[in-house]
């Protein structure tokens, strides 16, 4: 699997391509409804989930075959040591079956996968603002693009990141001219004291997790 701190190249499909080799594309599934998730999972009792960076790309792998094989929508995604982050769209039990399944195949010591529904609007650009400052903010990384396990990278090249992210939609409440480098601006500019802790409290509850050690 692909070295820490390296980005594994991606192939046509979407999937990580190791050897240099490309696979045919596939056609992603047409959703046709569906609410916005933040889908967040942990290990239990603080065991880590990818404790090695073949097990972060294994995750990766597992979610593009959501992607592709059930009706769910990956809008972002990050791969923590200790947890995952992914902004998904879909019909509830569609989600629920299909992040079951991902935790059965790369995910066995984690708890079962948190959904929290989020409004539609541009705050989602927040959301993905905080899942893809992730790595940084827990001292990993020095700036977002540095994680290999995130779809950033995809966010600011398509090139960069798999088929199957779709980062369109969110990229569009940015306008249809230099989106992406606004993104860049969003992401990399650092979180005030305030700013951070009103996402973390309205957005995703997680500061109640944090406390407890989850």
């Amino acid at each position: 699997m692909a070295p820490p701190g390296r980005c594994a190249r991606y192939s046509r499909s979407g999937s990580i391509d190791l050897q240099g080799t490309t696979a045919m594309a596939r056609a992603l599934p047409i959703v046709r409804a569906g609410a916005w998730y933040h889908v967040v999972n942990r290990g239990i009792s603080q065991s880590l989930l990818f404790p090695t960076a073949g097990a972060k790309d294994g995750f990766i792998l597992a979610l593009g075959e959501i992607a592709y094989g059930s009706a769910v929508e990956v809008h972002a995604y990050c791969a923590m040591e200790s947890h995952y982050h992914v902004l998904a769209r879909g019909e509830e039990p569609e989600l629920r079956k299909a992040f079951s399944q991902l935790d059965a195949a790369c995910c066995v010591t984690a708890e079962s996968a948190r959904l929290r529904r989020m409004a539609v609007g541009r705050h989602l650009l927040h959301v993905t603002r905080y899942i893809h400052r992730n790595p940084v903010e827990a001292g990993l990384a020095r700036r977002p693009s540095e994680w290999s396990w995130s779809s950033y990278r995809g966010y600011l090249d398509p090139l960069d990141g798999p088929l199957w992210l779709r980062s369109s939609t969110v990229l569009g409440w940015l306008g249809s001219i230099g989106s992406r480098q606004l993104y860049r601006r969003l992401v990399e500019s650092p979180y005030s004291t305030s700013h951070r802790s009103r996402y973390l409290d309205v957005l995703f509850d997680l500061d109640r997790d944090q406390r407890s050690g989850r």
